[in-house]
């Protein structure tokens, strides 16, 4: 991954993964306004996360991760950073299969009059067994292309959703909220996917290793760039779909679309979307799940490549057996993005660089400060939320 471009794909292809299809639900959820709001405080907070964890990583030089990150600032939590960045990797592939296992009985069956590949565990089986070689490489910087196909198909999706807007007439039972709808504890229940949406942190320290230039600057302008482009997909994406189908639209807004040949494309690409970014997320799972396997089992099975393969098989299997099982897709978003993703993107870059011993100035130090308070709040209000039972959609 020698070039800025090769990693702005791939940092850009995990930011854009799924949350993207989320938005038009949480311009329902919180109105437009408000969501762009909200949307612009997620990505500012994950931009201000990454580029701290960049500052951080100084210390440590092109090996720094999370885990290592830890060690030097906060060694009595290591393993639980661990475990944050495998449940948030891990929940995320699952979102992928998740959304994938909708999509693809439906689209089969407009090619296909069979039963069995419109039984989903069978056809999303396939699916899996189909993509899962990818998922067994050690480089990212091998990815490249896969994430920019992805990236182009995601594009090509926003595209086709700004082109249905100006060719439709909104959904007729529809309403539509353009400022703010009145809060409620949805908005509490709902705050953790736009967190979920801006998280790329576990692979920006590949980029930084496998970048030939990665000074700061270079840094801080990939990461700039990357988080307004996933900005500016999602707010074209969420409010063309979302000034469609207003108050009836879905948590995932491709089942909103008509069986028409532009949602048969639409869903075609999103299929491969999700094939080209699931190793994306696999990857660093693996790795943050042997380095627990190096706390307990030690350094000579934490580098076994044998176990490694255990564990991405278990992995793959991992997210098939739950995508099957009938789980929300916006009970994924909320519960991965106010957990795992909070503590990676807003909590841990704070904590680490006010523990660095490192230069600081009072800016960044007054954002890690927010960012932590922020992320706290997110997480609370969420897990409260969920113990009370709130719908999350």
């Amino acid at each position: 991954m020698k070039s800025l471009a090769s990693a702005y794909v791939n940092l850009l292809k995990t930011s854009i993964g799924s949350g993207v299809l989320n938005f038009p639900y949480l311009f329902k959820t919180y109105g437009m306004a408000t969501a762009v709001a909200l949307a612009l405080v997620a990505g500012a907070c994950a931009s201000t996360g990454l580029y701290l964890l960049m500052l951080c990583s100084q210390e440590v030089g092109r090996g720094a991760d999370l885990g290592l990150l830890a060690a030097h600032s906060i060694p009595y939590a290591r393993t639980l950073v661990d475990v944050a960045v495998f449940v948030k990797c891990f929940g995320v592939a699952t979102s992928y299969v998740v959304i994938v296992g909708g999509l693809l009985p439906k689209l089969l069956a407009t090619f296909y009059d069979s039963p069995l590949l419109a039984y989903p565990p069978f056809c999303l089986g396939c699916y899996v067994l189909l993509i899962s070689p990818i998922c067994y490489t050690r480089r990212l910087d091998t990815l490249k292309y896969t994430s920019a196909v992805g990236v182009v198909a995601v594009a090509f999706v926003v595209a086709a959703s700004v082109y249905r807007y100006s060719h439709e007439l909104p959904a007729v039972d529809a309403s539509f909220s353009y400022g703010h709808t009145p809060p409620s504890v949805y908005w509490l229940a709902g705050l953790g996917k736009f967190v979920f949406s801006f998280t790329c942190h576990q692979n920006i320290f590949y980029v930084y290793a496998e970048m030939e230039d990665n000074s700061l600057r270079r840094m801080r302008r990939l990461i700039t760039v990357t988080a307004l482009s996933a900005f500016f997909l999602y707010m074209a994406f969420g409010a063309s779909n979302y000034l469609i189908y207003g108050s009836t639209v879905r948590d995932n807004v491709l089942m909103n679309y008509p069986e028409d040949l532009l949602a048969s494309i639409v869903h075609v690409l999103y299929v491969v979307v999700m094939g080209v970014s699931y190793p994306l997320q696999l990857a660093p799972g693996k790795t943050y799940f042997m380095n627990l396997v190096g706390h307990f089992g030690g350094e000579k099975r934490k580098n076994s490549a044998a176990i490694g393969n255990v564990v991405t098989t278990v992995m793959i299997l991992g997210t098939y057996a739950i995508a099957v099982s009938g789980v929300g897709l916006g009970f994924l978003y909320a519960i991965v993005g106010a957990t795992a993703s909070t503590f990676m993107s807003l909590i841990l870059p704070a904590i680490y660089y006010l523990h660095a011993d490192i230069e600081k100035t009072l800016l960044l130090t007054l954002m890690s400060y927010a960012s932590f308070l922020i992320g706290i709040f997110v997480f609370l209000t969420t897990i409260i939320s969920l113990s009370l039972r709130i719908p999350v959609h």
